[in-house]
């Protein structure tokens, strides 16, 4: 894993259920790992809705082996419940990250929505599966940087139909004003 603090640490591989975890002797492999594993399944997520030609709706649900049902806005968070989760972009990210309810997009007020299940995170930190926020307008999940030093990146965005899975710049004119986070499952 090489030098960390000026200190050499020895690398061990723990194969767990064929899953290959590198192991630092500080314990940092084991954090990046799981980072990792949790963005393959987020990207592998998305690219099931992505693949399927969705159509956009904030009154529908969808499940992949399912299909489409009506929302029961009596229900909790919007009315999609897992296995079902909301055809709009929240629901999209709440889909991608495993989440049992489709949340909102964050917003002002008290009402139940991505920001109480992620946190802030800097630009920098960006990686597979952390979404990019506009408050009260939308969100993107974001796949990688293409060129971090000219803001491009590439995400899966559900704006309108189908999902779109294209390249983008950060802070691009008629660009939203988005803000990083991450889901508070993986810091």
């Amino acid at each position: 894993m090489g030098r960390s603090r000026g200190m050499r640490f020895a690398a061990v591989v723990v194969l767990v259920a064929g899953l290959s975890l590198g192991v630092a002797g500080d314990g940092s492999g084991v954090a990046a790992d799981r980072a990792s594993a949790f963005g393959d399944r987020v990207l592998a997520r998305a690219e099931s809705w992505y693949r399927v030609n969705l159509e956009y709706s904030q009154e529908r649900c969808y499940h992949t082996g399912s299909g489409y049902r009506a929302i029961d806005w009596s229900g909790p968070l919007g009315g999609c419940r897992q296995p079902f989760h909301r055809t709009d972009c929240s629901g999209f990210v709440s889909m991608t990250w495993g989440l049992e309810f489709s949340y909102a997009t964050p917003r002002p007020g008290d009402s139940p929505d991505l920001a109480d299940v992620a946190h802030p995170i800097q630009l920098s930190q960006l990686r597979a599966g952390d979404i990019l926020v506009a408050d009260g307008k939308h969100v993107r999940l974001f796949e990688r940087w293409l060129d971090y030093a000219a803001g491009r990146y590439r995400a899966y965005d559900f704006g309108a139909t189908p999902v779109k899975h294209q390249d983008y710049v950060w802070r691009a004119p008629g660009e939203h004003d988005y803000r990083p986070m991450r889901d508070n499952r993986h810091p």
